[in-house]
């Protein structure tokens, strides 16, 4: 058989082969992508708060997180509420891997304290500062 009489009838074969040869590794690729489920997303828990009459985004992450100055971390999880303006009823969800607390805030907690009768001071005496809370009135984890 001459060189090009070779050639002409390799090629149909070589060509076979390498069509034969794509489409194996396409479906193998294919079957092997479809049986890797994707991987698990997990969802964080939350706490649900109802917002109580004169509460903030502040108050509510200082009773959970125990730190006022995670209510921007709360407000990011709460895409839909104004974090400056609470309504009384809103719901806020608190992450629970934030939470320090996980009971209701009180709402005794969120009361405005009642303003005290300032008494004239004595002349040489030292003022106490009254509008600081004491040990007792404050809320939240200690």
């Amino acid at each position: 058989m001459s060189k090009a009489l070779r050639i002409v009838l390799l090629i149909p074969v070589i060509a076979a082969l390498f069509f034969c040869g794509c489409a194996t590794t396409d479906q193998s690729a294919k079957q092997e992508s479809a049986a890797a489920p994707p991987p698990a997303v997990e969802e964080p828990e939350f706490i649900s708060h109802k917002v109580y009459a004169g509460e903030t985004m502040a108050s509510i992450a200082k009773w959970y997180t125990g730190k006022e100055s995670k209510w921007r971390e709360i407000a990011e999880d709460n895409p839909g509420l104004n974090p400056k303006a609470l309504k009384q009823g809103d719901l806020v969800k608190v992450r629970v891997s934030l939470a320090t607390a996980h009971t209701a805030q009180p709402s005794h907690s969120t009361r405005p304290r009642k303003a005290a009768k300032k008494k004239a001071a004595r002349p040489g005496t030292v003022e106490e500062d009254s509008s600081a809370p004491s040990e007792d009135e404050v809320f939240g984890p200690k």
